[in-house]
Parts: structure tokens; sequence; C-alpha cells
């Protein structure tokens, strides 16, 4: 006998089939494609075949790498970033800003387009805090006209009202070398206090990139028990002396498991000690898009970290930018984007895979949805992020490149199956 959930699934699935035949855009939109399936590779533990999905295009060309939130009016928001050249005497230089969009209806539809060049930056995260307030983590770049330093460096947004208005604090420079390069997790998560039991608190990493042999010296765990009004950032974690391009918090995320166990990620890249896997085949290595993740996991709130079962090895090359989602149904998805080396048959975009046991096995191999496919060229597509609303159904954003050169930023809703 059928399970009461697959039969909501599949109730829901239907629907949410007349709902692509609905809104499926003709071809004078000008879009390279309509509403596609959510692609389902080597079903195990899954039903086979596609999963239909509603998709939404949002923004103008060259809008880039979204991120989504649902607020705690229930309302969504999306950020990604755009950039505008500025030609100076002395040479170009450009402008990155905050692109907002917001849905009242969990995603169906979408409000205008909000430009906000009161928030310099690139790489956005959104963070909702236990109490609504709103968290947003970004990098501003050397060559940014609002950069009067001239060197890379993150910053932390800080909304109190559903994304309205935003107060800002720079990461450093105090407690890190002379123009340090700053970055920062791009999760802020709730957490146990282990220092008070019964207590919690919210956690954010903040590291250094290109700190060669000492890049553990300048890796701390904020930690503030007023939603990120104020921050202790005086605790250096023990990080197994891990050193790479990329700083141990960066570009990356942490996950807090039911137990209180941490999870968290790390990018590594072709130049460091860390990036090659035993046994993993390489078939195309150019820049940064073959770089790799680590799992890493902590079960004293941060203090220590070790490489998650022996040897944190998390997915094979060009798999990163990932973020984890704890279903409804107690899974953990993670979404991630391929950026090079696709094992799975598909072009470059977002992906996801599933944990049975809150994050302590994957499967890569089996089970693994593809959600986005038609990206055009070596860049460009994926980095997004999933969300569950109250009636169980998904919403994914992602960006890909077209065949007009340019990034596009697309929205789409989905219901994720149970399993067999």
């Amino acid at each position: 006998m059928r399970s009461a959930r697959w039969v909501l699934w599949f109730s829901m699935t239907c629907l949410l089939a007349l709902q692509v035949y609905a809104a499926s855009p003709s071809s004078e939109d000008g879009r390279p494609y309509g509403d596609l399936p959510i692609k389902v590779v080597n079903p195990s533990n899954l039903p086979p075949g596609d999963i239909p999905a509603v998709r939404t295009p949002l923004g103008i060309p060259d809008d880039y790498k979204p991120w989504i939130v649902q607020l705690k009016n229930r309302e969504l928001l999306i950020v990604a970033f755009d950039q505008e050249k500025i030609p100076l005497p002395s040479g170009n230089r450009f402008s990155e800003r905050a692109v907002f969009w917001r849905s009242k209806d969990g995603g169906r539809t979408w409000g205008p387009r909000e430009e906000r060049k009161d928030l310099p930056g690139r790489e956005f995260s959104l963070n909702r805090m236990p109490d609504g307030t709103l968290l947003m983590p970004c990098m501003l770049l050397a060559d940014d006209i609002a950069n009067q330093d001239r060197h890379h460096y993150s910053m932390l947004y800080r909304s109190a009202n559903e994304g309205k208005t935003w107060t800002r604090e720079r990461i450093g420079p105090e407690g890190f070398p002379p123009r340090g390069e700053t970055v920062s997790d791009w999760s802020i998560i709730e957490a146990p206090d282990s220092a008070k039991p019964g207590r919690r608190m919210i956690m954010m990493g903040v590291s250094i990139q290109n700190g060669g042999r000492r890049a553990s010296d300048y890796a701390y765990l904020w930690r503030s028990w007023n939603n990120g009004k104020t921050w202790d950032k005086s605790l250096i974690p023990d990080t197994a002396n891990w050193y790479d391009v990329d700083g141990f918090f960066s570009q990356s995320v942490t996950y807090c498991t039911r137990v209180g166990k941490l999870l968290h990620t790390t990018r590594v890249d072709a130049t460091g000690p860390h990036w090659r896997i035993p046994g993993a085949e390489l078939k195309q290595q150019s820049g940064d898009n073959g770089d790799r993740t680590m799992l890493w996991d902590s079960t004293n709130g941060g203090l220590t970290w070790r490489r998650h079962r022996g040897n944190g090895v998390f997915g094979t090359y060009g798999e990163m930018y990932p973020r984890f989602l704890r279903l409804r149904d107690d899974r953990l998805l993670l979404t991630f984007t391929v950026r090079s080396n696709p094992t799975d048959g598909y072009p470059l975009g977002l992906r996801a895979v599933f944990s049975q046991n809150d994050g302590e096995t994957w499967n890569f191999g089996h089970d693994r949805l593809i959600i986005s496919y038609v990206n055009e060229g070596a860049s460009g597509g994926g980095f997004g992020n999933t969300i569950q609303l109250a009636d169980e159904m998904l919403v994914s954003v992602y960006s890909y490149r077209g065949k007009d050169g340019k990034t596009h930023v697309e929205a789409v809703r989905w219901s994720v199956p149970s399993n067999k």
C-alpha cells in the first residue's frame, strides 16, 4: 500500500505538471528552452522519471549568482549581483551591487527587479536568523569603485526589516595581516553554545585568502548571542593546519545536524596540497573551474575540526558551491554546482543529491538530480541554493550562460519525490 506521503507527492506532481503546461513560454519570448523537467540520474531510493518544474526567468542579461531565502513574513527574497563598467582616466573599474526580487506567492510570480546601488559587493548569500533578522555576507573586489583600499575584502550586511534597509560591517582589517584578503562562510548558522548548555548562538566563519602556511592563524568563528548586532570575534578554531588559496571559511557553508554536530565544506584549489583525489580521474582543468570540495566536521561547537570520515572527500573535481537543506521528511538535500568535468552526462549547472542520515554519508552517483542543464561554455552555470516551503514545494535559484554569452538568472519551483 502506498504511503500517504507518496500520494501527496503524486498529487502535487500532477498539479505542478498542469502548471508547467499552462506556464510554458512560447518561443517568441527569446528563451532557449521552456519549463524543462528536473532529471533523475541513476534512481535508487527515488522513483524513476522526470520531475516536473516551473521555471521563471528573472532580471536582465549579466545578472549573476543568485541566492534565495524565505523571510519571517513568508515572502521569498532572491539576491544576485550585476556589474557596471566605469571607464576612468586611470583605467577601467566597475561597480558591482546587489539585485533583489520578491515573491508573495511562494515563487509562482515575482515582483520587479530591484537594483541596490547602496549595497556594493558580489556573491551575496541570504541567511534568516531566529528572530527574522537577515544577514548577508559578500565580497568586494579590489577594482570595485566602492573599494578605497584597492585589495579584496569581505563585508557583512544586516537587515532588521525584511531587507528594506541594511547596515554594513567590514570583515577586517582588525585581526588580519596588512591588506589581508578577508573572506567568510556564506552560511550563518544557529548552534548550541558549548560553554553554556541550553543556550544557543549564531556563528559565522571568517578567514583569509592566500594566507599560505599561516592561514590557520587567521581563521575565526564569529559568535553572536543577539542575532548579529554584536559579535565575539576572538575564537580561533583548530583547523588541523589546513591551508589553501581559499581560506578555511571561504566560499563555503556550515550546517548543524540534529545532534549538534557541525559539517563544514572547504573549497580546494589545484595549486594547493589537498586537491588530488586518489583514484579519481580529471578530464579537463582550466583555471579554478576544476576546484573541488572537502567536507569537515566538528563535535565540539567548532573548536576543532577534522576531515569527515577520515579523508574529507566530497564529490569530485569541478563540484563546488554546496548548500545544505534539511527537508521536512528529515532527508538532507545538498544543492551544488558542476563547474567542470560533469560525470552525469549533462552540461554545467545546478545539481542535488541526498543524505539519508543527516549528512553522515552521501551518494553522488545515485538519485542525482539535474536541476539546471542549459549552460553554454566553460562557466556561468549554477551557484544557487534551494529552500522548502510550508506546502513542501521547493524553490531553487541558479544562473546560466546563454547562447548570447551573457549570464541569466532563473528560479524553479518543483516537488521532490519521496523515497520508494
